[in-house]
């Protein structure tokens, strides 16, 4: 089977999380298949992300940084998704490099360019 072009991978992300209008949240798990209660969802911002680029694989990333609300307990964080703002999942539960262990207060923080969709 023929894949997508680079081109049409990046005009594919830009549509699904478009760089201005945009709904998308942060949602935190501490086992990769649930969310997780101890941590509110983050919103990514209506311009919170950049342009696709057009490579293999398109890479679609935040523009801004990006910092969670406040634990409301104590956690340790090692999954993310990318979710509507109801909690249906646009992407799979993704692992984060090392996980985080926050207490109640601790907040999250995501630099421009590191909270990324892929697309080959």
């Amino acid at each position: 089977m023929a894949g997508f072009t680079n081109a049409f991978s990046a005009s594919t992300l830009d549509t699904l999380f478009p760089t201005t209008g945009a709904t998308d949240y942060v949602g935190y798990s501490a086992n990769g298949t649930t969310e997780t209660g101890s941590l509110a969802r983050t919103n990514i911002g209506a311009t919170g992300w950049s342009s696709a680029t057009v490579a293999d694989p398109s890479v679609k990333a935040n523009a801004a940084v990006i910092t969670s609300a406040a634990a409301s307990g104590s956690v340790t964080v090692s999954h993310f998704a990318i979710m509507s703002s109801s909690g249906t999942l646009r992407t799979d539960w993704t692992a984060l490099a090392a996980s985080k262990s926050l207490v109640s207060g601790d907040k999250l923080e995501w630099a421009i360019a590191a909270l990324a969709v892929t697309l080959t």
